[in-house]
């Protein structure tokens, strides 16, 4: 049986204990991705069986996951399979999408990956918004308050927007990390980014096969320093490579991560963050906003 991964907080249980009951459908915002002018690669894919027969102009890339793929000196990009000639603007959120209004051109290459997204399309001269839903594969990291005392410590990656999917990745120990030469293996590499320039060498553990983060030892080996502050943060990027359908192309992920000495130190707008983006996820709902960066907060007592 499958089960949510438990933040062990009774504090964001009862966030989102209300969150279920007064949850509504969130307003949405106009992305403001630029147009697309580079034109190196651009796929057309076959259309979907099941697109909304009351919206013929809702956006259809073909299937509900689309994946970035390698490239010869340029980005990869999906078209709209309908929609030919027919003028009008094309919306998307959340924030991450680098989408064409005009076109609806999707910069995969661009794009953060591991997000749910609805795209829209306004046909010109009228007000009717058609949308559908689709995913950007890749990996993600859940927004979590990470209580040390409580053995909450690992920060497990998921992939393509699906939190109870299982890992396409094989598992790992704490000896996988750069410094002991590990690279990852045939199916996943993570932080294979070129020396001084990995997540590791600021200390923030990655597991090279796994994708896991381990924040205990992360702390233990100093990637705040020796005198920590409330409130210290650091962004940090993690690229990778899965031998999924994205073919090994090389992807980055940027997670935030935040330390406070115990949680009732943090601050309640990012404890209610946290809560509703965590919410979303679980329920396979668009989050409202910015889904990125991952946040990552450790507090070394739960109290």
């Amino acid at each position: 049986m499958k089960s949510k991964q438990s933040s062990g907080i009774s504090l964001l249980s009862f966030v989102l204990l209300l969150l279920a009951i007064a949850c509504n459908k969130a307003d949405h915002t106009d992305s403001e991705s630029e147009d697309i002018t580079k034109g190196e690669e651009v796929i057309n894919a076959t259309p979907l069986t099941g697109t909304n027969p009351t919206c013929m102009y809702a956006p259809n890339y073909g299937d509900t996951i689309l994946f970035t793929k390698p490239t010869t000196g340029g980005d990869f990009f999906v078209n709209p399979v309908n929609n030919s000639g027919v003028q009008g603007t094309y919306l998307s959120w959340p924030d991450g999408l680098m989408l064409n209004r005009t076109t609806g051109v999707i910069n995969l290459s661009q794009s953060e990956t591991g997000v749910r997204y609805k795209v829209a399309f306004v046909k010109k001269g009228t007000t009717d918004t058609c949308t559908s839903q689709l995913v950007v594969g890749g990996m993600t990291y859940l927004d979590h308050i990470y209580a040390l005392d409580q053995n909450d410590t690992l920060a497990k990656p998921v992939f393509n927007a699906d939190p109870f999917g299982p890992s396409i990745c094989d598992a790992s120990d704490d000896t996988d990390y750069p410094d002991n030469n590990s690279s990852g293996n045939n199916r996943c590499q993570f932080d294979n980014a070129a020396p001084g320039s990995k997540a590791n060498d600021q200390k923030l553990r990655v597991r090279t096969t796994s994708g896991i983060i381990n924040l205990k030892k992360s702390m233990a080996d100093g990637m705040f320093g020796p005198n920590l502050r409330n409130g210290d943060f650091k962004m940090i990027p993690i690229l990778y490579k899965l031998n999924d359908a994205s073919n090994n192309a090389t992807q980055t992920i940027t997670v935030q991560v935040m330390y406070f000495d115990k949680v009732s130190s943090i601050p309640q707008n990012l404890q209610l963050e946290v809560a509703s983006k965590n919410f979303s996820m679980f329920n396979y709902q668009i989050v409202n906003g910015k889904p990125r960066p991952p946040l990552l907060i450790i507090a070394g007592l739960s109290r």
